[in-house]
């Protein structure tokens, strides 16, 4: 444990995810869900996990052949008591996007101590927000 703890206090931590929206879909998504959003942030709560938040400040890519960016945003503990801030960085192409969520500077002692915890909830928070998006690219084609 004493190894793992170490290693989130040094390096990013990431989990990465591909979904299957070019880099067209992804921005045409990225407005759905921007439109959504009644505040300075959208908010995701992953039940027991904790919450997801996500900068309103999204940047749309426009309709392009490729789109990179990053998207700023929170990752909270079930009891609201710890954060992390992280970005997500995405990167579209002809096919698909790939999102990577990464966490900003060093994780909060609870979660160095707890990295696993860490893990399911970047991966939850990662895996709603894919959904979010390809929820938004299918409403767009059932509008097409």
């Amino acid at each position: 444990m004493e190894g793992r703890q170490a290693h989130a206090r040094e390096h990013p931590i990431e989990v990465a995810r591909t979904v299957r929206l070019n880099a067209v879909e992804f921005a045409d998504a990225l407005v759905g869900l921007r439109r959504e959003m009644t505040g300075g942030e959208h908010r995701f709560h992953l039940a027991a996990l904790g919450t997801f938040e996500v900068d309103g400040q999204i940047v749309t890519p426009g309709n392009r052949a490729g789109y990179r960016s990053s998207i700023p945003g929170r990752l909270w503990s079930n009891g609201g008591d710890t954060v992390a801030p992280v970005d997500i960085e995405v990167v579209a192409d002809s096919a698909v996007s790939f999102l990577t969520l990464r966490s900003r500077g060093d994780l909060p002692q609870r979660w160095q101590r707890d990295i696993d915890a860490f893990f399911d909830l970047a991966r939850a928070a990662l895996d709603e927000l894919c959904e979010e998006l390809l929820f938004h690219a299918a409403a767009r084609d059932r509008r097409a």
